[in-house]
């Protein structure tokens, strides 16, 4: 079966798909060592102004962040995961190819979305290297010499889907329904794919 000879709810949503796939790997090819680079220097900033000891820098080629003065120094280089880069391209990636919905909308729900995932992001690297470096109760009780891969995994993890989960629902909520009817609706684009005929 060719596409033209497809339902239009099918070829709409292998569409979307499609631009979905292409955007997101687009962001695969934009350069990430000025974002690393940006990134580190970003919570360094922010943590010296919250009175902590913190530097950063470009070593060998890769952006490093540090904070001394606790119980344990902490060195970390920031790599690509670590700029949220891959979020940006997915959250573009799920926007951009919306058939319905003004560019406008669009706009403000991408500016909304880069906003929140820049502070979600500041705030899983900050809540990573601070409770690495400092003693915190309850964390204290089950990690007595944590390293970074120690808080680093866990709220990754967290960040990745409860983030994610807010981000999708608060933009749908203020600025494009259109995103979670569309969500909602790909299941049943993609089903008569699979459901063969009768007869």
């Amino acid at each position: 079966m060719t596409a033209r000879g497809l339902p239009e709810p099918v070829r709409a949503t292998l569409f979307y798909a499609l631009l979905f796939v292409t955007i997101a790997w687009g962001f695969e090819l934009v350069p990430g060592a000025w974002l690393e680079r940006l990134t580190a220097e970003t919570m360094s900033g922010l943590l010296t102004a919250l009175g902590f000891s913190s530097s950063h820098g470009v070593e060998n080629g890769l952006a490093y962040l540090s904070l001394v003065g606790g119980p344990r120094d902490v060195y970390v280089t920031i790599i690509r995961e670590c700029t949220a880069i891959h979020v940006w391209g997915i959250l573009a990636a799920l926007i951009l190819p919306l058939s319905r919905g003004s560019w406008t909308r669009k706009a403000a729900g991408l500016a909304f979305g880069g906003f929140l995932v820049f502070l979600m992001n500041v705030s899983r690297i900050f809540l990573t290297v601070y409770l690495t470096a400092f003693d915190v109760p309850p964390f204290t009780w089950y990690f007595t010499n944590p390293t970074v891969e120690t808080y680093h995994y866990p709220i990754s993890f967290i960040y990745g889907v409860i983030g994610v989960a807010i981000l999708i629902v608060s933009i749908s909520k203020w600025f494009l329904p259109e995103l979670a009817d569309t969500l909602i609706a790909l299941p049943d684009g993609f089903k008569p794919l699979f459901v063969r005929g009768k007869g």
